[in-house]
């Protein structure tokens, strides 16, 4: 109804004017006039009014389209405001000089200054000279050749000094003409990931450096191995031949010198084992009984030595995939470190445990003199050794193996108070039936 109220409202007005018209004249003034004439006349009026009631309706349909849309556009623009306000990135506006025209609630943690002294503002006084030209420059590039957005890293510093980077989304507007009328984006804090990368890029040096010092080792190795091996065994072999003929002095220095070349070969051994890749044959291992059958080995040499080695396990199942006997040359190195570490005695300590993460994890505990910071972070390194008869070589070759078995490693160690040795496995599970039979196959075989 209220679609047709200027129609009704000017129709009413022209049938009351009508009769008024009447009235007035064929009544009190006592005219005459054609009755044909006189209803033609009403009808012509009555259809203009009701036109020009139609379009006062249709002006007053768009008065009242036009105040909806408006309370619509405001709704809109506060809720886009607060979606902007909400958002943790800085959202910026600027205009084509680079002047700050909107700026939200979250500039003012990023950058330290508010949003009212940075509005009208160039957005370029906000960093440093030197990333000042490189934001130009790529602003420039990107105008020359027509491209709507870019990202970039920029250095900053905060209002309170402290030196921050920030990563800028940035979509160039452009009018007909293509001249640059402004710009609008995001900047995000990426402090925090920037210094991860520099920590990243400086472990894979090291990283790299480490694997070209093992490259080096291994290739010297080989040749050492290669050089020194068959002149050893003749020199061997002729003493030998005099020890046959000497007398009980110089037998006693030969013995002497054989003891040394046995020395010799275990050197060139361990470089061999470090030079060229082993053949491993991969299958599940339970470490229980590996640790077990380690422990049994050295128990007679840690009885000598008046050490007692014990094993806590806990009631999991210890299962991993790899290589047997290379997993008990890591073990058996890391407990003669141990025992070769406690000269007075004590107690080294097996521990094996399935974690949370469903990683098997291996702790070798002794109560040795432990080691400074300095010495820890040389362990692994080709040739070190504290040891006076040590190769250098024994820890070497164990690191590589576990890196073999993708296990990590973690040593902690103070002076005087013993280390500790953590190895973490991926748990394989225990063996089905079928692969535990074809296991003990070919064991048997071995």
């Amino acid at each position: 109804m209220m679609r047709y109220r200027g129609r009704v409202s000017m129709t009413l007005i022209g049938i009351i004017f009508i009769l008024i018209w009447d009235i007035v004249y064929y009544t009190e003034m006592n005219l005459q006039m054609d009755a044909v004439l006189n209803i033609m006349s009403s009808c012509i009026l009555l259809i203009v009014l009701y036109w020009a009631g139609g379009y006062l309706d249709k002006k007053s349909e768009k008065i009242a389209s036009y105040k909806d849309s408006k309370d619509e556009m405001k709704i809109i623009n506060e809720e886009m405001q607060h979606v902007l306000q909400s958002i943790e990135e800085v959202v910026f506006h600027t205009d084509a000089k680079g002047c700050f025209q909107f700026l939200n609630r979250s500039w003012a943690e990023f950058s330290g200054y508010s949003v009212k002294e940075s509005l009208q503002k160039n957005a370029l006084h906000f960093i440093s000279l030197h990333e000042r030209h490189e934001v130009l420059r790529m602003i420039r590039q990107h105008i020359d050749q027509g491209k709507p957005k870019f990202k970039m890293d920029f250095s900053y510093q905060k209002r309170d000094g402290t030196q921050r980077w920030g990563e800028m989304n940035i979509k160039l507007n452009y009018d007909q003409a293509g001249r640059l009328v402004g710009t609008v984006g995001t900047i995000s804090d990426v402090t925090d990931r920037i210094h991860t990368e520099e920590e990243l890029k400086e472990l894979n040096e090291t990283l790299a450096i480490e694997s070209q010092k093992l490259s080096v080792a291994g290739q010297l190795a080989a040749g050492i191995a290669h050089e020194v091996r068959n002149p050893l065994t003749s020199i061997n072999g002729f003493l030998q031949l005099i020890r046959d003929d000497a007398d009980e002095k110089t037998k006693d220095y030969l013995e002497i010198i054989f003891s040394e070349i046995k020395r010799i070969e275990l050197v060139l051994s361990e470089l061999l084992i470090l030079a060229k890749p082993q053949t491993v044959s991969y299958r599940h291992i339970d470490v229980k009984e590996t640790l077990v059958h380690v422990q049994k080995l050295l128990n007679t040499n840690a009885i000598l030595y008046n050490i007692d080695i014990r094993t806590e396990f806990s009631p999991d199942d210890l299962f991993i995939k790899g290589d047997e006997n290379q997993l008990k040359q890591v073990f058996i190195n890391l407990i003669k470190n141990g025992i070769e570490s406690m000269p007075r005695g004590g107690t080294i300590t097996l521990k094996g445990l399935l974690n949370k993460h469903n990683k098997v994890v291996l702790t070798f505990e002794d109560q040795g003199v432990g080691m400074k910071r300095d010495i820890l972070d040389k362990l692994g390194e080709p040739f070190f050794t504290t040891k006076t008869k040590g190769t250098g070589l024994g820890l070497t070759i164990c690191l590589r193996i576990l890196r073999d078995h993708r296990a990590d490693v973690r040593v902690n160690s103070e002076p005087g108070e013993g280390t500790k040795f953590f190895l973490s496995f991926e748990s394989a599970g225990p063996p089905t039936r079928k692969k535990r039979e074809k296991a003990d196959a070919q064991a048997s075989v071995r």
